[in-house]
């Protein structure tokens, strides 16, 4: 039970930095810990892809747009295999990032220039730690092969998106004028 919360709270905090809005209708509590994790997931996914199109478009450094873009295409392919692993596992997915991950992506929609820049990296950032976290409680407890196997994907790509993340904000903070 204890693992369960911690998957479920940890995939919330993790993905919500994705950005994100209120689900339309609420999907039935899930019975496992394994479809807590692929809801979180896919609603990262689903937040992810719109934060991604949106620096890609909205990004004031180069490195931001690139990332952006980037972003949006891995989750849509990471997307991929959540639903089909859902579809196997018979989790219902909801149709749309949670609350949380819904304001930030109007933040970001708000936001332009370096102001912009500086929110999509640093909140980024945060994602990619906790969704770092969240991998390795998911890989210490799940016994499922098809869940293990996004993990163990993942994993790699969370650590690269996170350097590259960090190497950003370095480059953003660098051209900032010292106070």
């Amino acid at each position: 039970m204890l693992i369960r919360r911690m998957i479920t709270a940890l995939a919330a905090a993790a993905l919500a930095a994705l950005p994100v809005t209120a689900a339309t209708a609420a999907p039935a509590r899930p019975v496992s810990p394994e479809a807590d994790f692929l809801i979180a997931v896919h609603q990262g996914n689903l937040a992810q892809i719109t934060a991604g199109r949106l620096a890609a478009r909205k990004g004031d450094e180069k490195s931001v747009r690139k990332l952006g873009k980037r972003f949006a295409a891995y989750h849509r392919k990471l997307d991929a295999q959540v639903r089909a692993a859902a579809e196997e596992l018979e989790v219902k997915l909801p149709g749309e990032p949670n609350s949380e991950q819904l304001t930030l992506n109007e933040q970001y929609r708000a936001a332009s220039g370096p102001a912009f820049d500086s929110l999509f990296v640093t909140t980024q950032i945060s994602a990619y730690e906790r969704a770092a976290k969240l991998a390795t409680i998911v890989l210490r407890s799940t016994s499922d092969p098809t869940v293990r196997k996004i993990v163990v994907t993942a994993a790699p790509v969370i650590e690269k998106n996170r350097d590259a993340l960090t190497a950003a904000r370095n480059r953003i903070a660098s051209k900032q004028p010292r106070q």
